[in-house]
């Protein structure tokens, strides 16, 4: 199975960075796991889980997603859920209309109805932010849920992440 997950946000902008955080530290740890495989069996590999820090313009790797018709497509961004700082929770894609969903170019809504046609699954995990300001950094509660998130991706239990009612 295919997994495109995309980071989304502003690392000037504190907790807005925590989804290119998240695919920054599982894009490292799936390097280090290929490179060991490559060098206890050369023949094997990771593949299957491209990771992209995309910043704020997700619209901008869509040909990417085209190319390659992940089965799931994962998108990770600070949201305002009403939930406690560093809560994380799968966004169903009808809810989307009436968030705050970080700060983008294009409204996220509108990026998947377009990608929506090249992907079997596709997954939206929101991580309520903490502060947005410029100029400060993830804050470490904010960091914490982050690292939670990576955990699931990484050991593939994204089934146990809870969904916002």
């Amino acid at each position: 199975m295919e997994e495109l997950i995309l980071g989304i946000g502003n690392t000037l902008k504190g907790d807005d960075g925590v989804g290119v955080y998240i695919v920054e530290k599982v894009g490292k740890y799936l390097k280090k796991v290929e490179k060991r495989l490559r060098k206890d069996r050369p023949t094997e590999t990771k593949e299957g889980v491209i990771t992209i820090n995309c910043g704020t313009t997700p619209e901008n790797y869509t040909s990417v997603i085209r190319k390659h018709k992940p089965d799931r497509l994962i998108l990770i961004d600070a949201a305002d859920m009403g939930l406690s700082p560093g809560s994380y929770r799968i966004i169903p894609l009808e809810k989307m209309g009436v968030m705050c969903i970080s700060t983008h170019n294009m409204p996220l809504a509108v990026f998947l109805s377009y990608v929506s046609e090249f992907c079997r699954d596709i997954v939206l995990i929101g991580i309520q932010p903490e502060g947005m300001d410029f100029g400060i950094t993830i804050s470490s509660v904010v960091r914490r849920g982050g690292d939670q998130v990576i955990n699931h991706i990484i050991e593939k239990r994204l089934n146990e992440v809870e969904t916002l009612r």
